[in-house]
């Protein structure tokens, strides 16, 4: 007889994170929940997964987040596959309020994610840097316009029956940024009208990485996003890149307009005004980079 819910943490290289990770979750498992780690290309943490009797342990020879994800869902003994990042932390009551939207019948559902400053907080480093809290107008069922993080994600296996796997050519790959996959994974949800909810209970603490502490990074990974973007368009490409030049250039502005004043406070700082001012930009960037010039 099957489980309900299996939690798959796709994990690379990332040994000491880990082991708090799996701290978190491990007293809190059930006879209704299951640990499983899937190794993605690198094998190094099996012996450490040895000392985990609590947890199941896989490897994914193809380097990639979707990959791992995918052979969670081959592998999972679950009903329901709840994916979480492998440097995150658990609230202590995550399994049990997945279990009770597991019982709900909640098919696809997912939660919020705060920071975790393991390496330190630059004054000027917001925690809303390192939350998905600001994406969400409230709980429920989400909006068209809304997606929940595949950081602490749930599905229910027939929902991949139904709509197909993660996309291998969008998300991370090994150490490469890469984003896309959820996002593209639920607009098929949301084609095949499949309701997707998000509770603000459902919680937990994402490491701000140690290479994330600087603005250059915030730029980076918003063109990587962009670029992730392009890659699943549809319609007239000529006509997307138009639009993306025509509305990064109208939110260049008034953004450039609301921020440039704020510089004056004590607790502004410019680095908060590059990411608040160029964030958006380097996304436009990389979306029309892409377009022109796709990448293999």
């Amino acid at each position: 007889m099957s489980l309900t819910l299996t939690i798959a943490i796709c994990t690379y290289n990332r040994e000491e994170l880990l082991t708090h990770c799996l701290d978190s979750l491990i007293p809190q498992l059930t006879a209704d929940a299951e640990l499983l780690v899937i190794d993605n290309g690198t094998k190094k943490v099996k012996t450490l997964i040895e000392s985990y009797p609590e947890a199941r342990y896989v490897s994914e020879d193809n380097t990639g987040l979707s990959f791992a994800r995918n052979k969670a869902i081959a592998e999972a003994q679950g009903k329901w596959v709840m994916y979480l990042d492998d440097d995150a932390k658990s609230h202590k009551n995550l399994v049990a309020k997945a279990l009770q939207h597991c019982k709900s019948n909640h098919l696809v559902f997912g939660g919020v994610y705060y920071p975790w400053y393991h390496y330190g907080q630059p004054k000027w480093h917001k925690v809303q840097y390192g939350s998905n809290s600001h994406n969400f107008e409230q709980a429920g069922i989400l909006p068209k316009n809304e997606y929940l993080s595949g950081g602490i994600m749930c599905i229910h296996k027939d929902i991949f029956e139904q709509v197909g796997p993660f996309n291998t050519a969008l998300g991370m790959t090994g150490t490469s940024i890469g984003y896309g996959e959820e996002s593209e994974l639920q607009d098929r949800m949301i084609k095949s009208n499949i309701a997707r909810v998000y509770d603000d209970q459902l919680i937990i603490y994402h490491v701000v990485a140690a290479y994330k502490l600087n603005v250059q990074w915030f730029m980076n990974a918003s063109k990587s996003r962009g670029v992730d973007m392009a890659k699943y368009q549809t319609g007239n490409k000529i006509l997307n890149i138009a639009k993306q030049i025509i509305i990064g250039s109208a939110v260049f502005i008034k953004d450039l307009v609301r921020y440039t004043p704020q510089l004056v406070y004590k607790n502004y700082y410019i680095q908060n005004w590059k990411i608040d001012v160029l964030r958006k930009v380097y996304k436009r960037f990389g979306f029309v980079a892409q377009s022109i010039n796709p990448k293999n």
